[in-house]
């Protein structure tokens, strides 16, 4: 069987490869640092498939048909769709892994989970900015998970939880020889399109990282007005929650934290057993 062998979590600001001029270089340096680790427990896990856990901001898929929790089953997918992302259109091809999106569908269907299926799905920031630092060469198998963070009602934190814990447990049922990492992108607070752009709680992000590393009940406590108070991106954190469901229980530690580039900016990792 496969083995779940690292999981963390990142935000995935556009701006990284958008806009690397309004970071400055102490800030690069810290996001060069936070970045670097992550790669080296990627590397020294020895994950060969990296599952991503994220949000689609209507780039790719149209709001009128958009899912609580999806499944990208194609064998490819091709990015980025937007052409302000610093990175030709379209220019970036990964290997995604069908096989394990299926054992996901059917781990989901027998949790109770209602998956929807997503045959095709073009690659847009949430989950490109984060691997063009983590796995640049695209020498990975993918899968792609899709959480609604965005279009309300939005799946209760609690069941991103869930939904993190059924996906952990599919991989280490997936009949496959395979090291797999997870991670979680998006967050920490930060608010989009709103007047609140460009405020940041760090409050509010301490707080959150502190229950998520301990990876204890408190943790789905979290309401959504705690969080649609400091940003409407800041519910973006349930793909962080999910990676905590996967990881069942293990504990984490802060990578990286600075409020800067407009979002909480942190990095984190979880203590995977072997």
């Amino acid at each position: 069987m496969a083995q779940l062998v690292a999981a963390m979590a990142s935000v995935h600001v556009p701006l990284l490869t958008s806009a690397p001029h309004m970071a400055n270089a102490a800030m690069w340096e810290k996001i060069h640092h936070g970045f670097d680790t992550l790669r080296e427990t990627l590397t020294t896990s020895g994950a060969d498939t990296l599952v991503v856990i994220s949000d689609e901001h209507f780039n790719a898929l149209d709001p009128r048909r958009y899912p609580s929790f999806g499944v990208v089953t194609a064998d490819s997918g091709v990015g980025p769709v937007e052409n302000w992302l610093g990175m030709p259109s379209n220019s970036i091809k990964v290997r995604f892994t069908p096989d394990l999106a299926e054992t996901v569908l059917r781990e989901g269907v027998s949790q109770g989970f209602d998956l929807t299926r997503l045959s095709e799905a073009g690659l847009e920031h949430g989950f490109l900015t984060v691997l063009n630092f983590l796995t640049p060469k695209w020498d990975m198998n993918y899968l792609w998970l899709i959480q609604n963070c965005v279009l309300p009602p939005l799946p209760s934190v609690k069941r991103c939880y869930e939904f993190g814990r059924m996906v952990g447990r599919a991989i280490r049922q997936w009949d496959s020889n395979r090291r797999v990492a997870v991670i979680g992108t998006g967050g920490l607070s930060h608010a989009v399109g709103t007047p609140d752009m460009g405020k940041v709680d760090p409050k509010f992000d301490a707080k959150f990282l502190k229950r998520l590393c301990a990876n204890s009940p408190s943790l789905l406590k979290i309401t959504d007005a705690e969080m649609e108070a400091v940003g409407n991106g800041t519910h973006e954190i349930r793909n962080w929650v999910a990676v905590a469901g996967a990881a069942e229980g293990a504990k984490g530690e802060v990578v990286m934290y600075e409020p800067m580039m407009a979002v909480g900016f942190g990095m984190m990792r979880f203590q995977m057993s072997a």
